[in-house]
């Protein structure tokens, strides 16, 4: 079993992990509680809570310290972490009543990548991955036809965006032309068996590799740029959401978890839905980009 630390605190559904290296927290949703938590990384302490009308789905950091750009369920926007006044900067994704946001990422650009998904059926392809910069203010559709969208993330050397369906248990890779604006060659990355979970949240590390939340499967998974299995931190907690490194040196693992029905095991349902610490793990991440208001 890996070593790790645990909050005393659970999510419905935890989201969205980021380090804020301006205040040095942690930042991370819970979806279904439609909630936003800034917490202490030594002591897993909750700092600040926001509360919200409707699912609050991601966070990213803005070139602005006291707004964060947040994907909520009917769109993106802007929150002033100070006043709790948010303002919706677009609406045209999700297309439609029963979809919602999913996952993000700034690029280094200050563009914002992010994926849609119907959340009240689980069978119905109909999520995008998205684009948006403040400097063009209209939402790119860059792929469509997802379950569940999840990642993206994108290299160090911005030539590659990595995207997931966990519906369908695939990571995809994408080439990334045109100042970072245009998607090509879409192969698949890495598959998975859903007997043993499917792909969620994604970060690089400093080295390149990629590190990957595997829901159902009680683990984080690390991956080289080849897509080769490096290592396998294992977690008490089945429903694996979300990872970032975080803390001064960006030496330290974060994970998010969630509470999810489980037929398998009642006794995990006594274990799940709490943040942990990967230890002793001798990684090092790189700091978020901030989006462009």
């Amino acid at each position: 079993m890996t070593e790790f630390r645990c909050s005393n605190h659970c999510h419905n559904l935890a989201e969205g992990i980021i380090w804020d290296h301006h205040v040095e927290l942690l930042l991370f949703v819970d979806i279904l509680s439609m909630k936003l938590f800034r917490m202490h990384p030594n002591s897993f302490e909750i700092v600040d809570e926001y509360s919200f009308d409707e699912y609050v789905c991601w966070v990213q950091l803005t070139n602005n310290d006291n707004l964060y750009l947040l994907g909520m369920q009917s769109g993106l926007a802007i929150f002033n972490i100070h006043t709790s006044e948010i303002k919706y900067i677009n609406k045209e994704i999700p297309q439609e009543p029963s979809q919602r946001l999913n996952d993000s990422f700034v690029d280094f650009r200050g563009r914002v990548w992010f994926g849609s998904m119907e959340y009240k059926s689980a069978d119905i392809f109909s999520g995008v991955l998205a684009s948006y910069s403040s400097k063009d203010r209209k939402i790119i559709i860059q792929d469509d036809a997802y379950g569940i969208t999840n990642g993206p993330i994108i290299n160090h050397r911005d030539t590659h965006l990595f995207h997931t369906d966990s519906l369908k248990g695939v990571v995809y890779k994408f080439s990334l032309h045109s100042q970072g604006t245009e998607l090509t060659d879409k192969t698949v990355f890495l598959k998975f068996d859903p007997k043993f979970g499917v792909p969620d949240g994604m970060c690089f590390d400093k080295e390149g590799n990629i590190y990957v939340a595997i829901w159902g499967g009680w683990c984080i998974n690390k991956y080289n740029s080849m897509g080769e299995l490096m290592h396998s931190y294992k977690l008490p907690d089945k429903f694996v959401t979300n990872i970032s490194f975080a803390g001064n040196n960006l030496d330290k693992i974060f994970v998010t978890t969630a509470i999810q029905g489980d037929d398998d095991s009642t006794q995990s349902q006594l274990k799940s839905g709490y943040i942990y610490e990967i230890l002793n793990h001798n990684c090092q991440g790189v700091l978020m980009n901030e989006y462009l208001i």
